[in-house]
């Protein structure tokens, strides 16, 4: 987030000063770790709410789901968590080898007459019918339909706000869907904010990974996966007047030591290069904007009251795993249905010790469920750091006990 949108989007009335927001990051299969997360806070929180749900890639699924749920937060994360043990990678997605043809689309490309090779442009190397219908289950929705379930929570009062982020293939801007409560906009070449009721497009634009998961449309437009070019993932949520923020992300923090211990020898497998690009696009836009929000929030701390114009300091609590997700996948990359995992092998994934382009696609139940452990296992590790965080929360459900 750069400095002058956090100066425009910072509230500076007391009336909104306490929404507690949460934002979930992308990461494909790692997003598991989030319900991990949330079914930990929950154990330990039970009566707390979320006023605010942000959301972007895979972690659109969850902050949906989250929106929608009726019911307590332990409620929910139970809900959550049964949805995801039961998930493989057939009820998220179907792989076809005639996806993988490159030339099919050159042909359409370039040929004036219809064949049998361009009849049908390959959209993905997935089809993702699958997370279509099983979403469309879940959330008690008709495919394009409003999430109807997302509107009697925000009419309820038990919800202000969901924001999820897109991206326009045709314009090349991030696109903020909001549904909720007035909001301020901030708009810029790159980026708009629109006002929407959600429908299940909006999740699937939303998490459709570049290439390997088709674009959806939405309107008249394409859209793909928001993290693409998502410089302020902590944008939305301030935006929409948070003034704590936990920001739940799927990528490890590697020590000095780590990261100079090279994950592969010789010439990079395009496993390694791939890895790469989806830790550059997915994962570090959060590390980069947790770095600016904390400068600010130095900035601010160090000004007196009266210097500040009324802007006050964003609360910001992040959770991130304590292990490598992407190098633990590879333990379960034998459990990746045949078609795939010979794909994978042949990009190289056995090359290198940390495949992250495979922890994405892992939507199988022994890796998931072993991350749920691990983020509830997170929680408790940082449990005292997590209650002075959520201090005011605390004692709030104290006194309602």
């Amino acid at each position: 987030m750069s400095v002058p949108e956090l100066l425009e989007a910072a509230p500076t009335d007391d009336t909104a000063g306490g929404d507690l927001a949460v934002m979930l990051t992308g990461g494909g299969a790692r997003a598991a770790y989030q319900v991990g997360l949330i079914k930990g806070i929950a154990k330990h929180f039970p009566r707390l709410r979320f006023q605010i749900v942000t959301g972007v890639s895979a972690g659109a699924i969850n902050a949906v789901y989250l929106a929608a749920r009726r019911g307590t937060l332990p409620e929910k994360a139970r809900a959550l968590e049964g949805m995801w043990c039961e998930l493989n990678c057939d009820s998220i997605y179907q792989f076809d080898w005639k996806m993988l043809l490159p030339f099919r689309s050159a042909i359409a490309s370039i040929s004036p007459k219809k064949n049998k090779w361009t009849r049908s442009r390959p959209h993905g190397m997935v089809d993702t019918t699958p997370l279509r219908n099983l979403l469309c289950r879940v959330l008690n929705t008709p495919p394009h339909c409003p999430i109807l379930d997302i509107e009697r929570n925000i009419a309820a009062g038990e919800l202000n706000a969901l924001a999820l982020m897109t991206l326009d293939y045709s314009t090349g801007q991030t696109v903020r869907w909001v549904q909720g409560r007035a909001f301020e906009v901030y708009e810029g070449p790159n980026r708009r904010t629109t006002s929407t009721r959600f429908t299940i497009d909006h999740v699937l634009a939303s998490a459709a990974l570049p290439f390997v998961f088709p674009a959806v449309r939405i309107g008249n437009e394409w859209h793909g996966d928001g993290g693409i070019r998502l410089a302020a993932p902590l944008s939305p949520a301030v935006h929409l007047g948070a003034r704590r923020i936990i920001a739940m992300s799927t990528g490890y923090q590697r020590t000095p030591d780590e990261a100079s211990t090279p994950l592969v020898s010789g010439y990079p497998p395009a496993a390694q290069i791939l890895s790469q690009l989806v830790n550059a696009i997915f994962l570090d836009a959060i590390d980069e904007d947790v770095a600016r929000m904390e400068r600010m929030n130095d900035l601010l701390s160090k000004m007196a009251p009266h210097e500040r114009n009324g802007l006050k300091p964003i609360d910001l609590l992040v959770l991130r795993p304590s292990v490598d997700l992407g190098k633990l996948a590879a333990e379960y990359e034998r459990y990746l249905p045949r078609k795939l995992k010979l794909l994978v092998r042949a990009l190289g994934a056995k090359e290198t010790d940390s495949p992250d382009f495979i922890s994405m696609l892992m939507f199988e139940p022994s890796y998931t469920r072993h991350i749920i452990d691990i983020g509830e296992a997170d929680v408790d590790a940082r449990l005292p750091e997590i209650r002075t965080f959520l201090g005011e929360d605390v004692t709030r459900l104290v006194a309602a006990r």
